[in-house]
């Protein structure tokens, strides 16, 4: 094959090994898995505790994804694509999870016993709410011939959950402070013939899991500096 023959032919398969999966597809999943949490703000029924958040947007967009192509390495029998959607999560949705997770959680561990009167104020400053579609595509000639697969892993935000707190006693500052609780979410690889949109929706099903453990951990941590 010329070389003015090839250049084409390439031009093809890399066509084919980008268009796979892109942001307006990511972007729909997360519509349709998070759009109603998003129409609304949950309260905090609580006399004794409240959580505020800068995310708390009115913005309705579940998430913001990007696309870039890195590490290509076009051997002469065998090539090499690394493909990253990096998908930003409204942080109203992980927000909102905690707003419902946290005083339910307080309440089954005594929190308002432990005040003993006094209230506590939470701001959520920080939350993990991005993640990553590493898709790394592989393809190998043989002669007139091409064999190719992708080996896709979902990798979570490195960022902590950060919760600052106030504690207050007749609208007194009593105490404050900081509670930093690092991210446990997972890495999750796409089993053989398991559907991407399938892993996405496990890969999301985990982090909100994720999510509410880590609010947790917030009230465990909070009831050992009281």
């Amino acid at each position: 094959m010329r070389r003015h023959q090839l250049l084409p032919f390439i031009a093809i398969v890399t066509i084919f090994f980008t268009s796979c999966l892109g942001p307006k597809k990511v972007n729909k999943w997360a519509d349709a898995k998070y759009g109603d949490n998003l129409k609304t703000t949950p309260k905090t029924k609580s006399d004794y505790l409240t959580i505020t958040s800068p995310f708390t947007t009115r913005d309705s967009q579940a998430s913001t994804d990007s696309k870039e192509t890195k590490n290509v390495l076009p051997l002469l029998f065998y090539w090499q694509f690394d493909y990253v959607n990096t998908c930003e999560l409204n942080p109203k949705i992980p927000v909102n999870t905690l707003i419902t997770t946290i005083p339910a959680y307080a309440n089954s561990k005594g929190l308002k016993q432990k005040l003993n009167g006094q209230k506590v104020e939470l701001s959520i400053d920080a939350v993990p709410s991005q993640y990553e579609i590493y898709d790394r595509g592989h393809l190998i000639w043989l002669i007139l011939y091409a064999y190719g697969w992708d080996v896709i892993t979902f990798r979570p935000d490195k960022k902590d959950l950060v919760v600052s707190y106030k504690i207050t006693k007749d609208d007194a500052e009593v105490k404050k402070g900081v509670i930093t609780i690092p991210n446990a979410d997972k890495v999750l690889k796409l089993k053989i013939f398991q559907a991407i949109r399938k892993a996405n929706d496990k890969y999301l099903d985990q982090y909100d899991e994720n999510i509410k453990t880590l609010g947790k951990k917030v009230v465990d941590q909070l009831l050992t500096e009281l």
